[in-house]
């Protein structure tokens, strides 16, 4: 029936949100790519070969970004692949929560906003548990990418434009 497919990188906090809602983050190359495919039938399907990948935040995101009559009318299946490892702090769930919305609304709500877009993904974030703050900051960074300071409280981002051009390296373990 319909598909689409949607692209978000990753993020790391500069300042951490958390003490007064205010918080700065930086996109980083790391991406997920969320295809959505619709076919007839209902229910929600969700594929991915990295299993700690939240399906709380994923279903949430869903309900927040297509209509309940389109849910009960499509069945939607949810391919994930990603290069952002989770629970290091590279903003997995805020890519995943913003590429599913984004692939989402490119079948069921073209006219939604970036902002719009955005939210849906913040506010599955708090719903789900997944995060305290909706990490607003950690979500402008992964879509927009660059440098992005924002009121995680009231949902602003402060517009930051900066032409100089670097290269960081992050390090991480693996998990045991």
């Amino acid at each position: 029936m319909a598909k689409a497919k949607a692209t978000i990188h990753g993020a790391v906090s500069i300042v951490s949100a958390i003490a007064n809602k205010k918080g700065a983050t930086l996109g980083i190359s790391l991406k997920v790519e969320a295809i959505v495919e619709t076919s007839e039938g209902k229910g929600i399907i969700i594929q991915s070969e990295n299993k700690n990948i939240s399906s709380r935040l994923i279903n949430k995101t869903i309900e927040k970004t297509i209509s309940k009559k389109d849910l009960e009318k499509n069945k939607i299946t949810i391919t994930l692949t990603s290069e952002i490892p989770t629970g290091y702090g590279l903003k997995s769930s805020s890519a995943i929560s913003s590429a599913v919305a984004l692939a989402c609304a490119k079948i069921f709500k073209p006219k939604l906003t970036e902002q719009q877009i955005l939210l849906a993904g913040v506010n599955a974030s708090i719903e789900s548990k997944v995060s305290i703050t909706g990490a607003y900051d950690d979500a402008c960074s992964c879509y927009y990418g660059g440098f992005n300071v924002t009121d995680n409280g009231k949902r602003i981002e402060y517009i930051l434009k900066s032409t100089i051009k670097f290269n960081c390296s992050y390090f991480y373990s693996k998990k045991s």
